[in-house]
């Protein structure tokens, strides 16, 4: 019952905690007596929803729940709902008790008798905050693990077999021996074999190991007393490679299963150079076997060495300390061999350390850029799969939720040597992200591997080159299966009111409609009449115009031209909502929709159709404008029958000066700045189909943009407010 409330609540989103509600159950006579219809059930359900953060989340839990049979399941429901939804509800609160004041005041003197009182709330107030700490930190990990990892029973080798570890014991150990009387000579053959033993890891008979508080500190050793001072000099010159070799395996040791992949493969390239370092121990001890190893040799030999293992060492230390995974510990990796640029042998093992670990990186990366798929199950990879959205939503409003939702860029988990490439490593996996998903298969064309190198050339042209091949297979997949020149013809038609003859039948037919107040015109009657206008005109051929709609926008389009250019001023909150109006009329709300799917739907989305609806609004209200002066000149000609028609020729040439403006506005909309953008904006499409390799183009977060083209919205409408809005629409 706990785990099926915690889950429920993680869902709903509550405040309410697991061990509240687990008291209330345990004292409510009720439970276990009660027994609730699956109809009622479900209802309490579909309202905790409604209060839920994510409700469709909530939902899919609870029918998950419901399917397992879990027990009890309906009762926690009722109690949800009693909880959260119903007005009537009991508070359900722990009784608050003042605490016993631990320090004295003016009425409470401590005296001796107390402190004993004291020191023991203060010890369990402290245990208490440990096992606070402890409960945090394992919340914590357990987030960090994947799904599958709590149904592991593993055992835990390091607490029930500590001697399996290569490192030093925890216990302290005390010296053993004494060296007192000993000769100086036999003395350093001695230490020399204390001395391979602390470097193993392994404590010696006069040199012994100290405790260490964190687990990443320097470990520090105690040499017996009696030893010479002139051999002690020298051991204590040596034991520093002890103590980096300490840090090292302390390091691999505390690396699990579920650290990540980049760790696994750090782990398993520092135990490849920890070989030849077993080994040089093993030589060194076969020449002290033999009686030709004096200390000043030792020293000799392991003195490179030492310097390897002191890289080693911070490179482990950096990242333990910082709790780093993923591209956070190959951004280390990176710096650290970017750094060592002076010190051949050395950078040479930071790059070996840097390339074994990128391996795993890598290979999500080669998938996402080639397949568009990707298998991170350790949430290492830079970017993430949200999965807000299924398959069977696609059509339905999916490229908003697409481009801005389901994958997401985690900046702390982009190595520094692939940061330039962000946003066009997003964008390839997009790309062909969205031609699986239309059902089309897709083929690795490249078969060179990704490797790390110092030099981003190396990577830095295959990404280049997946990038180019996906970009030329979308816009191969929109321009050729999905109609998008087609589509974009539509538009024309429609919104910027290329088809003449239908426009001119609309208005005919709607006028009376769209000349009353919004409140008393009936859309479907308007839905209609578009349908009938679109048969009866030459946009009958438009293989689209079951698509289109009509909309009745609750603002004029002055009032949404100034919510725009009000963005992150001062006045924006003036246009939040729509206040102080008079009513409006259906011509100055009018305006036309578009029903688009998938994949088209992310180039015509709700940005890119509310952009050519301002223009459409803009466009059809002129034209509104001149049908009104061309019917004054009707009624102007009746007046001219009459004698007295000469007085009011500065009326009749005041309406024909208006009739003339309005007229050549629309010229000069129309034919001066829409049609040579579209000319342009089609020429550029043409082109790209021909010789699409040498084009660059992007999905940016919700439509595409051609970087070598200019959209009719993109002209007229994003020019004239970007010195406004400094380029926020």
């Amino acid at each position: 019952m706990q785990s099926t409330i915690k889950e429920l609540l993680d869902a709903l989103g509550c405040t309410l905690e697991v061990d509240t509600l687990l008291d209330y159950i345990q004292n409510d006579p009720n439970y276990g007596n009660s027994n609730f219809s699956s109809k009622q059930v479900n209802e309490y359900a579909q309202r905790l929803a409604l209060k839920a953060s994510n409700s469709k989340t909530f939902l899919k839990k609870y029918e998950d729940l419901k399917s397992k049979n879990t027990d009890n399941l309906s009762y926690i429901i009722a109690l949800f709902y009693k909880l959260v939804c119903d007005d009537k509800k009991s508070k359900i609160s722990k009784p608050k008790v003042a605490p016993k004041p631990i320090l004295g005041d003016n009425k409470h003197q401590i005296t001796k008798e107390d402190l004993p009182q004291i020191k023991d709330k203060l010890l369990k107030a402290v245990d208490e905050s440990k096992k606070l700490v402890m409960k945090s930190f394992e919340e914590k990990e357990s987030k960090m693990r994947p799904n599958w990892y709590s149904s592991l029973e593993l055992p835990n080798w390091q607490k029930d077999h500590p001697s399996m570890s290569w490192d030093f014991p925890k216990e302290p150990v005390p010296i053993i021996a004494s060296l007192a009387g000993v000769p100086v000579a036999s003395q350093e053959n001695i230490i020399i074999d204390d001395l391979l033993y602390v470097f193993s890891g392994i404590p010696g008979n006069y040199i012994v190991h100290q405790p260490v508080k964190d687990t990443f500190d320097a470990r520090a050793f105690l040499i017996s007393e009696d030893l010479d001072d002139a051999l002690k000099q020298i051991v204590q010159q040596m034991l520093p490679l002890a103590s980096n070799y300490s840090i090292v395996r302390r390091f691999i040791e505390n690396c699990n299963m579920w650290s990540g992949q980049v760790l696994h493969a750090l782990v398993a390239a520092i135990e490849i150079l920890l070989k030849d370092y077993y080994t040089m121990l093993a030589q060194l001890e076969t020449e002290a076997m033999s009686g030709n190893l004096t200390l000043q040799k030792l020293w000799y030999f392991v003195l490179p060495t030492m310097h390897t293992m002191q890289v080693l060492a911070s490179i482990v230390s950096n990242i333990g300390k910082s709790e780093l995974r993923g591209g956070a510990v190959l951004t280390v990796l990176h710096d650290k061999t970017s750094t060592l640029m002076g010190v051949a042998r050395v950078q040479e093992i930071s790059l070996f350390l840097t390339e074994r670990a990128c391996r795993p990186y890598l290979n999500i990366l080669d998938q996402w850029i080639h397949k568009g798929t990707i298998v991170d199950p350790f949430q290492e990879f830079m970017i993430e799969d949200n999965e807000l959205i299924n398959k069977e939503e696609l059509p339905v409003d999916y490229s908003a939720d697409y481009w801005e939702k389901r994958y997401s860029v985690q900046k702390d988990r982009i190595p520094e040597f692939l940061e330039k490439f962000t946003d066009i490593i997003l964008r390839t996996g997009k790309y062909l992200n969205v031609i699986s998903q239309c059902g089309n298969a897709i083929t690795k064309t490249n078969t060179e591997e990704i490797k790390y190198s110092l030099r981003e050339q190396n990577y830095g042209a295959i990404i280049q080159k997946a990038y180019a091949y996906a970009s030329k297979s979308l816009l191969e997949l929109l321009l050729k299966e999905y109609d998008l020149m087609g589509r974009l013809k539509s538009v024309k038609n429609y919104f910027l009111m290329s088809q003449g003859d239908f426009i001119v039948q609309f208005m005919d037919a709607t006028e009376q409609e769209l000349s009353k107040k919004i409140d008393d015109i009936i859309p479907s009657k308007l839905e209609s009449l578009l349908g009938l206008c679109s048969r009866l005109s030459a946009a009958s051929h438009d293989p689209y115009n079951e698509d289109m709609r009509v909309e009745l926008l609750p603002y004029d389009l002055q009032f949404q031209m100034f919510k725009i250019l009000s963005i992150e001023t001062e006045d924006e909150k003036d246009y939040k909502q729509n206040k102080d109006c008079p009513p409006l009329t259906g011509i100055e709300t009018f305006s036309f929709g578009m029903e688009v799917k998938w994949p088209v739907s992310l180039i015509l989305n709700h940005k890119a159709i509310a952009c050519y609806q301002m223009i459409f609004r803009h466009l059809f209200y002129c034209k509104h404008v001149e049908r009104l002066l061309c019917r004054v000149w009707l009624y102007n000609k009746v007046v001219k029958r009459f004698s007295e028609a000469r007085l009011y020729a500065d009326a009749f040439a005041l309406r024909q000066r208006m009739l003339s403006c309005i007229q050549h506005l629309q010229y000069y909309m129309c034919v001066e700045v829409i049609e040579p953008s579209w000319c342009q904006l089609i020429q550029s499409l043409d082109k790209m189909n021909k010789n699409v390799s040498n084009m660059q183009f992007r999905i940016p977060y919700s439509y595409l943009v051609l970087t070598e083209i200019r959209s009719p919205v993109e002209d007229n409408v994003y020019n004239v407010f970007k010195d406004n809005t400094e380029g926020r629409y």
